[in-house]
């Protein structure tokens, strides 16, 4: 059946059996064609992703993701697996899941059929429960007696508290999970109603560390070289001043690529996430703007082309990149719910889409937290991890590494950190509507926070985050 829920109620209409071909989808050229867009990717994802019911996510996602989603109508076709958004004076924008793969924008460049066949061999991420935590959840890890002893446990459960009650009125799930790990134990997890610890969320741009992480494991096999230029066959003609531009400069986002960041009808970021088929060749084609490593801009353009060099390097096909994902991150870390939406090319969208529950967000901070280590296994070289966290020349503030935000206190004049109130060795993934993931080595400690903070409102990471941080267990020097 097809069901359609609108802000008035859910009604059911008939399903037409053969499978839709949909149009080409039109440029998004206004604030309520974005609207459309967007709803149609993240619905799409919350319901047969986290298989949330239809009405909640209208309600608390959409409706309350933007003013220009507030008069959003959502047609969700089970049958067929699509979720289409609709809204007066915008075009319609419809949204394919496919298991396993997650969720994809159509832009009409591509049939279902040849999407649903491009997915047909992909499996499910290899499960883990059985293990104990952290790669599995039998048992959970107790914090050692010695350890519990020094934590504040009133004062985190009231910073815990603070961060749902202060921001979530009137039944609204702001913030949606918060997951504290020390010492290797779960101390603190709470979810908002609705949610709990099997509930897959959106990290947005958290997925970037994610896709570096993936990059890496291929430097550390040989296959990507840091230092040598990107495998982008844009870039390779005779003359062509982008053929100089390294890896390294594509990870720590000092490539010199033109590209614009803000989320404006007509944009470049708007027309890669929302209008393009193949969104790492859309950011590929961009011009220089500055010499490559001479300048820090942050880039979503940027992670899909380092998208597309994995998808490339593991054989060019989606089934080739989500093994490899799996095989390489997700399984060995315990990451079994993890997964990265792909655009039409098949190629997974690092810059936006991963989606995780809670607490393989926290096994993926925790990567980082052990040195690269998880089940007893390396997954990631020491060498790789060093220039991970080490700050970008390019940057005029040091506080990006390699897909990853940083702490570091300025080297001169009033040494500001980002966050006054984390330790200065905080590493962290970070993305829009205020998802962090902070792993803290002097704490030997990983911070979740997670949730769906509407356009134009804040989630205080540094209060936040700050308060859990300081009823851990007292700071150590840092490894």
């Amino acid at each position: 059946m097809i069901s359609r829920i609108s802000a008035f109620g859910a009604s059911t209409l008939a399903l037409v059996v053969a499978a839709p071909a949909f149009a080409a989808a039109p440029p998004v050229a206004t604030p309520a064609d974005l609207g459309t867009a967007v709803s149609a990717q993240v619905a799409c994802a919350s319901i047969f992703v986290a298989g949330r019911a239809e009405a909640d996510v209208l309600r608390d996602d959409i409706h309350a993701f933007a003013p220009f989603t507030t008069a959003i109508a959502l047609a969700v076709d089970r049958k067929a697996r699509t979720v289409t958004a609709s809204a007066p004076g915008a075009a319609t924008r419809t949204a394919l899941y496919r298991p396993v793969a997650g969720c994809t924008l159509l832009t009409g460049d591509v049939t279902t059929e040849a999407l649903n066949a491009q997915a047909a061999r992909l499996k499910p991420t290899r499960g883990n429960a059985a293990k104990p935590w952290p790669i599995g959840d039998a048992p959970v890890r107790k914090l050692e007696a010695a350890a519990e002893a020094k934590l504040d446990r009133a004062a985190l459960d009231k910073a815990v508290s603070a961060s749902f009650d202060e921001q979530n009125k009137g039944g609204y799930p702001d913030t949606r999970a918060i997951l504290v790990v020390q010492g290797g134990a779960i101390v603190a997890e709470r979810y908002a109603p609705g949610f709990d610890r099997n509930t897959e969320l959106l990290g947005w741009s958290a997925s970037k560390s994610i896709m570096g992480t993936l990059v890496g494991m291929l430097v550390d096999d040989g296959v990507l070289k840091l230092d040598e230029p990107a495998p982008v066959p844009e870039w390779r003609g005779e003359g062509d001043p982008r053929g100089a531009i390294t890896l390294r400069q594509l990870l720590t986002m000092s490539s010199g690529l033109s590209f614009s960041e803000s989320y404006v009808p007509g944009n470049d970021s708007i027309k890669m996430l929302f209008e393009a088929g193949n969104m790492g060749a859309l950011a590929a084609a961009q011009p220089l703007k500055d010499a490559p490593g001479s300048n820090w801009s942050y880039s979503s353009g940027t992670t899909n082309i380092l998208s597309r060099i994995v998808f490339d390097a593991t054989g060019g096909t989606l089934e080739g990149m989500t093994r490899f994902a799996q095989k390489r991150l997700f399984e060995p870390t315990g990451m079994t719910s993890a997964l990265i939406e792909p655009d039409e090319a098949g190629v997974q969208v690092g810059s936006s889409y991963a989606y995780a529950t809670a607490r393989d967000w926290a096994r993926y901070g925790l990567l980082h937290l052990n040195k690269g280590k998880a089940g007893g296994k390396q997954l990631l070289s020491q060498q790789w991890l060093d220039f991970a966290v080490a700050p970008t020349k390019a940057a005029p503030r040091p506080v990006y590494g390699a897909q990853l935000w940083l702490n570091h206190a300025e080297a001169e004049g009033e040494r500001r950190k980002l966050y006054p109130d984390l330790p200065e060795d905080t590493v962290m993934a970070r993305g829009h509507s205020f998802q962090i993931v902070a792993a803290i080595p002097s704490q030997d400690a990983v911070i979740v926070r997670l949730g769906w903070t509407p356009e134009g409102q804040a989630f205080d990471w540094n209060k936040y985050l700050g308060q859990i941080a300081a009823a851990l267990a007292p700071a150590k020097s840092a490894p």
